[in-house]
């Protein structure tokens, strides 16, 4: 458990991102919101913080890329992940009707997941920096309705008026604890994360590393490739895998990885977080 630290997540409060912190953190943990989410890599380097929790993928819009480009820059690690259902809902003001709407605001990334039903009911929408943003707008304009979690509704004292308006049932962010140390010991269902881009242009460069991998029956549960900036056709591969870092047979593989590519980082070895606690 995390007892009187500070653990920053992208605020304010409202956000999926608060409900994630709230479900892993106890009551004695002091949580602080932040406007971005590299502000909160930031604080987490400056130690104006112990921890902090940002989204990192969402199973229909895919991965969170600022949180992906942080993780190369910043010398942080991941030490547990969270895998939250998000159910959205559309909120307005008390007493106010689908009929009384113009305009449908939220996060982009909560407006993308609703499309099928912004398009249903034929409204304007208009993006904001956050879901509770948005419900602070709602609840000084009358006409306009927000996308987001039930626990906007008691907060800013707004009406459900549709549930479950998300266009997958099967819809869930990915959420990981990061911190400065990743101190965590092997257990039975652990995951390991890395960064790594490869020596030049060798033509099979990728294949060579990924049968590294395979020759030793390693899983990959991820692979992903992200611009490193340094110039048209160069680029990061962010991979997860099965196993904890530490084990013998993972240990031996990671190291001759290694030695064959031009960037290597661990981004760390964890699991899933228990709701309730970590």
């Amino acid at each position: 458990m995390i007892n009187n630290k500070q653990v920053g997540y992208l605020g304010p409060e409202g956000t999926f991102s608060n409900e994630a912190a709230l479900k892993i953190m106890d009551s004695k943990t002091t949580l602080i919101a932040f406007d971005n989410i590299m502000s909160i890599f930031d604080s987490l380097t400056d130690n104006q913080i112990d921890e902090a929790i940002v989204p990192i993928e969402n199973s229909t819009q895919g991965s969170v890329l600022i949180t992906l480009d942080a993780l190369v820059h910043y010398n942080l690690k991941i030490k547990g992940e969270l895998l939250l259902p998000i159910k959205h809902n559309l909120l307005v003001q008390k007493g106010k009707t689908i009929d009384d709407i113009t305009l449908i605001c939220s996060h982009s990334q909560a407006i993308a997941q609703c499309r099928g039903y912004i398009n249903r009911v034929n409204k304007q929408v208009h993006a904001t920096s956050s879901t509770a943003n948005a419900a602070r707008y709602v609840c000084e304009l009358s006409t306009a309705a927000v996308i987001g979690n039930k626990m906007l509704s008691q907060k800013y004292n707004l009406d459900i008026l549709d549930e479950n308006i998300q266009d997958y049932d099967n819809n869930i962010t990915r959420f990981v604890l990061i911190s400065k140390e990743d101190d965590s010991q092997i257990t039975s269902d652990d995951k390991t994360s890395i960064i790594l881009s490869l020596n030049g242009d060798k033509p099979g460069g990728l294949y060579e590393i990924l049968s590294i991998f395979a020759e030793e029956s390693i899983n990959l549960t991820k692979i992903e490739s992200r611009p490193s900036k340094k110039g048209l056709g160069k680029y990061l591969f962010f991979i997860d895998m099965e196993g904890h870092r530490n084990e013998p047979k993972l240990f031996k593989v990671l190291e001759e990885v290694k030695n064959n590519v031009d960037f290597f980082k661990i981004l760390g070895s964890y699991h899933q977080i228990a709701v309730g606690g970590n």
